[in-house]
């Protein structure tokens, strides 16, 4: 009989092992896979706060915060747009600025919100016209232009940026508009509107012939105001006419570009211009930012307005 149960006891054994064995290995897998989950999403949020959410160093409330302690030091260059301003996404030429005057006595303040519209800016446009400018350049609408280019396109730009009424042309001439008087009523700064980059680089698409219009709304709304008109849009246009190539995705997969353009730039730590030349870009990095070549002209523009304004600089 003890025999029997002793036996007994051997097979129960036999038994409970594996289950105990199993149980182990399914501990293990869950705990690696809860772990990858775990990497995986912190990387996704230091992707998107990188890109997205990351401020400039110098934005007009940081400036505004530190002159409420030392006072207005220097001249004071407000530098007013969307991310092509922002600079976290494509290269930055608000930085080139700043690198290229560092040993000039002027403050760089950059006021740029990623994907913001004319609309947007105009909002914000007190919290510009408090840092007391001497010079505002404006570069703002390719946003406003891209809104336009389909009704799904439309909604999203409706939604995310909380607007009141559809994108359009007027509304955005209007906006503009707004925005250069506000500046001139409240402010004796000296004021540049830069027309938009193209989207895209290939002048027959209706992408970049609808940026085109919009650069002529910037050209019209600059002698309308009597401001500067700083021609970004017809340089690069005129660069891509002799230095074209041919871009890897149509115009339709914007967004899984610039998304694609984020993850290899914060993720894989790769350059906006090996990014650029590994979609074919000559001048941006997606169909709405902008490389190094693209940057140094709006550096360049901005950079020869300020000398013509500030001499001394």
């Amino acid at each position: 009989m003890l025999k029997r149960i002793d036996r007994y006891c051997h097979f129960e054994q036999r038994l409970i092992r594996p289950v105990g064995c199993i149980d182990a290995m399914s501990l293990i897998l869950v705990s690696i896979i809860v772990s990858v989950i775990l990497v995986v999403g912190l990387l996704t949020i230091n992707v998107y706060y990188q890109s997205m959410m990351k401020l400039p160093s110098n934005t007009p409330l940081k400036y505004l915060k530190q002159q409420s302690r030392n006072g207005k030091q220097r001249p004071v260059l407000v530098l007013l747009g969307d991310s092509i301003t922002h600079g976290r996404i494509g290269v930055n030429y608000a930085e080139m600025l700043t690198n290229r005057l560092e040993d000039r006595d002027l403050e760089i303040i950059n006021a740029g919100i990623n994907s913001e519209l004319a609309w947007n800016a105009l909002q914000r446009l007190n919290e510009v016209i408090d840092c007391e400018p001497d010079i505002v350049t404006v570069l703002i609408g390719t946003n406003d232009a891209n809104a336009t280019m389909s009704k799904d396109i439309m909604r999203g730009y409706i939604r995310n940026m909380k607007l009141p009424r559809q994108p359009s042309s007027d509304w955005y001439r209007r906006s503009l508009i707004s925005i250069v008087e506000g500046l001139k009523i409240k402010t004796t700064a000296r004021i540049a509107l830069l027309s938009i980059p193209t989207i895209g680089e290939n002048n027959s698409d209706p992408a970049f012939m609808r940026s085109s219009e919009y650069s002529t709304v910037v050209k019209e709304v600059a002698e309308k105001t009597d401001v500067t008109y700083l021609p970004l849009h017809e340089e690069m246009a005129e660069y891509l006419h002799k230095k074209h190539r041919d871009v890897k995705y149509p115009y339709e997969k914007y967004k899984m570009g610039i998304i694609k353009a984020i993850i290899s730039r914060y993720l894989f730590r790769r350059s906006w211009d090996d990014i650029a030349r590994g979609s074919g870009f000559t001048l941006h990095v997606d169909y709405l930012h902008l490389n190094t070549a693209g940057a140094q002209m709006v550096a360049d523009l901005i950079s020869d307005f300020i000398q013509s304004t500030l001499p001394g600089t």
